[in-house]
């Protein structure tokens, strides 16, 4: 009998503990608008996320690049162009900045998590640079910090 009794604590324990795990980032989010960007510009342009929470959720977020005048790489023609060219003559999904800023920024407002979100095809490097800057985000949101944070490039 205390077997049983033991067995069943022991099983909605672990339960609990699973579905804890399960939970969104509600509960873990504190409001407020928090900044990342690259540590180094590369060709040029220095990729940042803005993210605000509201109600212990993503509530907007921002993926672009700016440059050393601080243009935006989303709102610059030539390099639109230039990437969509590159990536058509290079077989790749034909992409640009502003298209795929706003794809990444729209999958972590819906998904709620950046692990469910996917890299963009065209814009490998780009999408490994906006999930690295949220990840380093993470541990600010928690604690509600909101100094930018400046991140490494990630690693293949």
């Amino acid at each position: 009998m205390k077997k049983r009794i033991f067995s069943a604590a022991l099983g909605a324990i672990l339960i609990t503990a699973v579905f804890a795990g399960c939970t969104s980032n509600s509960n873990t989010l504190k409001d407020g608008t928090y900044h990342a960007q690259m540590k180094e510009a590369s060709h040029g342009w220095t990729d940042y996320v803005e993210i605000t929470v509201k109600d212990g959720k993503f509530d907007t977020v921002v993926y672009d690049s700016k440059n050393d005048s601080g243009d935006k790489k989303s709102l610059d023609e030539d390099y639109k162009k230039s990437m969509m060219e590159g990536n058509k003559n290079a077989g790749k999904a034909e992409t640009y900045p502003a298209d795929y800023s706003k794809k990444l920024a729209d999958s972590l407002l819906e998904k709620q998590d950046i692990s469910q979100v996917d890299t963009v095809a065209g814009a490998t490097n780009s999408s490994k640079n906006f999930k690295a800057m949220v990840e380093a985000l993470k541990s600010n949101m928690s604690k509600g910090k909101t100094d930018t944070v400046l991140v490494d490039a990630p690693t293949e």
